[in-house]
């Protein structure tokens, strides 16, 4: 059998998705993953759910038997019709049973009855084989077939939500990390129709704009000292050059004897003289030397002035996902927490997610959840009453861990609950102390008579009914004034 990696329609469908695989090294891996997983799980049905495996158990049981009278003939007679009949062959039951079940009995045909057996077991075997041929290149075509089709829709999803992301101003492999192998189609589509709804309702697009402004980085500046290693080259003496007159030294220098002790050569009595001053190296000679320039290195001290962002601390999301969120609000709630669980990835700040109703469920995207489980997680609905506190209790208490200390908190419900306990006022109260700052967005018309009080550093509400955001400037700091800003009206 070939390689069922091979297949000419793997390779066109490759060539056609080359740019989109080129682009993302974790999506091709994952390609050439699931074709691999598919070439294994072939390999194995065409091993395991090969429908003539007893067919040849039988034939080779006794296949080896010389002896007619050691074979039971009718079995065998009868195990070759059963394969005919499954294979779709051709078979002359008459035939056989004459030519090796009747001739067996008998003395004088007992020899055509062996000619026969040898002939039966023959063909019995070409069959058998041209069987197996036939029935893995069926199978293996329907299962490349079906293979193809999903593979092209899983690349074509993959095609289509990275448009979606790149519209969003998103970088493709912030959730396109697919080295779990978790990823469903369904995850992809549902992925997909967030996305998509983020791109083409510019409400839901305003919406992220004004939450996407939380925590405003500030700029920071610091002088930092550096050492810096410079190089300065110098004029340095060089003893073995002669260059210049610097002094008169005591020698036997004969080159560089002063005129004077040159002299005492000029009388035979003083040359005597000259020898011996020569012998005791106490001739006056021109001290010389010469300058060579040489390059050292040193290490200077600077200061330097820059600006550099201020860090973005953590960022947990508690979303309403009960029955009075239902249906628009819902889905503005979840394509939000999207946006913003994207961006938090993007500028590598952990998220933490809570889904609330009357009970919560919880993802920490700060470990290697990718796609499938942000969007499992985001699939998840209640449907039943609203009640925030054990989403906020469980907020302070993941806001004690070191991971999440200072987190920003954003609330993302229609506010139709009642009063939080003292314990939790008191609480957020003890974390804004710490710098931690809480934020809502409201999604509904009934927040005026249903809001909790004095709770959140900042407001925005969305009602859908007029599709108008209204921003709730410093809340709690002006200890219940409200400074209403119209942001968007349609």
């Amino acid at each position: 059998m070939s390689d069922l990696n091979n297949f000419s329609e793997i390779k066109e469908i490759y060539k056609e998705y080359e740019s989109l695989l080129s682009s993302n090294n974790s999506l091709s891996s994952h390609v050439n993953s699931v074709v691999e997983d598919w070439s294994r799980e072939s390999r194995l049905a065409l091993e395991n759910e090969y429908p003539f495996d007893e067919y040849e158990q039988f034939r080779d049981k006794y296949y080896r038997i010389d002896s007619i009278d050691e074979l039971p003939v009718t079995d065998l007679v009868a195990k070759y019709s059963q394969f005919c009949k499954s294979a779709k062959i051709p078979y002359d039951n008459g035939f056989w049973q004459r030519q090796i079940v009747s001739n067996k009995t008998n003395v004088v045909l007992k020899e055509e009855a062996e000619v026969a057996k040898k002939l039966l077991f023959q063909k019995w075997g070409e069959q058998l084989k041209q069987a197996r041929l036939n029935w893995e290149l069926e199978t293996l075509n329907k299962l490349r077939q079906a293979f193809l089709s999903q593979l092209e829709e899983l690349l074509k999803l993959f095609e289509e939500l990275t448009a979606s992301l790149d519209d969003l101003g998103v970088d493709p492999g912030i959730w396109l990390d697919l080295s779990d192998g978790n990823l469903t189609s369904q995850d992809i589509e549902q992925f997909k129709q967030w996305a998509d709804y983020l791109k083409n309702d510019p409400m839901a697009q305003e919406i992220c704009d004004l939450l996407g402004r939380m925590r405003d980085v500030e700029k920071e500046e610091r002088i930092e000292k550096i050492f810096t290693t410079q190089s300065v080259d110098a004029w340095v003496p060089d003893i073995n050059a002669k260059e210049e007159i610097v002094g008169i030294r005591l020698s036997q220098d004969i080159e560089n004897v002063i005129p004077s002790e040159l002299a005492l050569l000029a009388d035979p009595e003083t040359s005597i003289l000259f020898d011996l001053k020569f012998i005791e190296n106490q001739l006056m000679t021109f001290d010389m030397v010469g300058l060579q320039q040489q390059t050292t290195e040193i290490e200077v001290e600077e200061e330097h002035a820059y600006s550099e962002d201020g860090e973005q601390g953590p960022m947990i999301l508690c979303i309403d996902t009960s029955g009075s969120m239902h249906g628009r609000p819902e889905t503005i709630a979840k394509a939000v927490s999207l946006f913003l669980a994207t961006k938090a990835r993007e500028a590598e700040r952990p998220c933490y997610l809570i889904n609330f109703s009357t009970g919560i469920t919880t993802l920490d995207l700060s470990g290697k959840g990718g796609l499938a489980a942000l969007t499992g997680f985001l699939s998840k609905s209640f449907r039943g009453g609203t009640d925030v506190a054990p989403a906020l209790l469980h907020t302070l208490d993941v806001m004690k861990e070191d991971a999440y200390k200072k987190a920003d908190v954003l609330v993302i419900s229609d506010f139709i609950m009642g009063s939080l306990p003292e314990d939790i006022l008191s609480g957020i109260e003890d974390q804004r102390e710490e710098g931690s700052q809480f934020y809502s967005l409201v999604v509904g018309s009934c927040f005026m008579s249903n809001r909790l009080k004095t709770l959140f550093d900042y407001e925005w509400v969305y009602n859908p009914n007029s599709s108008s955001i209204t921003e709730l400037v410093n809340y709690h700091q002006q200890s219940g004034l409200l400074e209403n800003k119209e942001i968007h009206h349609v």
